[in-house]
């Protein structure tokens, strides 16, 4: 059974790419083209979860820098609706990105510093943290 990834990214090229990559692993990937979509998508995600409990995604990708709202904002956002949900930042910035944030977010995420290859992200998801079940 595949896995179930949100991914915030607001480059067109890049997030066709993720798409690519993931569906050929048969992975199910949602992009959202910026902070604030992330968010809505994963709120709908949740109410359609209902009571289980479960994360409705095995994975949320994030950028830093993306329009509306950035990456540990959006961050904060799910991690207060699901504080368990698993995220990996996929960032330029490297682990500077999380110096402003709270104690509780840099415990809660991973930071993939780019540039990376597809492949290496896809094997990072399936063989670590992101293959375990949700509960």
């Amino acid at each position: 059974m595949g896995l179930n990834i949100l991914a915030a990214e607001d480059n067109e090229f890049a997030g066709l790419q993720y798409k690519k990559v993931f569906e050929k692993h048969q992975h199910s990937i949602t992009i959202a083209r910026d902070g604030d979509k992330c968010v809505e998508i994963y709120k709908k995600a949740v109410e359609m979860a209902g009571s289980s409990g479960k994360e409705p995604f095995n994975v949320v990708l994030l950028d830093f820098v993306m329009p509306k709202k950035n990456g540990v904002r959006v961050a904060k956002e799910i991690l207060e609706l699901k504080p368990g949900q698993k995220i990996i930042f996929v960032s330029a910035f490297g682990n500077g990105v999380l110096d402003d944030a709270t104690a509780i977010l840099k415990d809660s995420v991973e930071i993939i510093q780019k540039p990376f290859s597809l492949e290496f992200l896809v094997n990072k998801i399936e063989n670590g943290y992101a293959m375990k079940t949700t509960h």
